[in-house]
């Protein structure tokens, strides 16, 4: 199956509930990954997707990946489970949306950072402490593998068109044309799905 995936630019802010507390490591990002109980869940979905066989490889670059927490899991829409997370392929492209093949730590991000997801899809990363509308929640930062860093996030990302947001108005919408926000509804799948599909 072949897609033209839409490139799409998102506003990731990050709220740390952490200290900050970065640490060499000696495991890599796989090692890292397998081991921490509270990702066990992403974990499998890297293993069942093939994305396991690609972290475990040696790389000429470093990774930084936005893991959802198990708790993230238990808590996604039916629909998700069902028509996404059930298919290999989707359940593929929707984790590649978290993985960064670069290594960014919440130091190396000040106020602002632009970066490109290995899915093609341009984000934009913000450190505040302060939250904007629909943000990603990060929970654990600077989980540090000796390549790469893992951010543990609250849900599992969802990328969209500003226009699709009927919580927004008029004057954020135009701001900010592209927002992230949690997959917790239905509809949100659905939205995903057309945007992967839409040439």
């Amino acid at each position: 199956m072949s897609l033209k995936y839409k490139y799409f630019t998102f506003f990731l802010l990050f709220y740390f509930l952490t200290p900050l507390n970065i640490k060499s490591s000696e495991k890599n990002i796989y090692e890292l990954i397998s081991q921490d109980k509270n990702l066990s869940i992403f974990f499998n979905y890297l293993k069942n997707t093939g994305l396991d066989v690609v972290l475990k490889q040696k790389s000429p670059w470093n990774w930084t990946i936005f893991a959802p927490s198990n708790e993230a899991f238990k808590t996604v829409p039916k629909r998700l489970k069902t028509e996404i997370l059930s298919n290999d392929f989707l359940s593929q492209n929707l984790l590649m949306d978290h993985i960064l093949a670069k290594y960014k730590t919440s130091e190396e991000i000040e106020e602002f950072s632009k970066e490109v997801t290995i899915s093609n899809k341009s984000i934009e990363l913000y450190n505040s402490s302060d939250l904007f509308v629909k943000d990603m929640i990060v929970t654990e930062k600077d989980l540090i593998a000796k390549d790469g860093v893992v951010h543990v996030v609250n849900c599992i990302m969802f990328v969209q068109p500003s226009i699709q947001d009927s919580r927004l108005d008029e004057e954020v919408a135009k701001k900010f044309p592209i927002t992230s926000c949690c997959m917790r509804k239905d509809n949100e799948v659905i939205l995903w799905l057309s945007n992967l599909y839409k040439k």
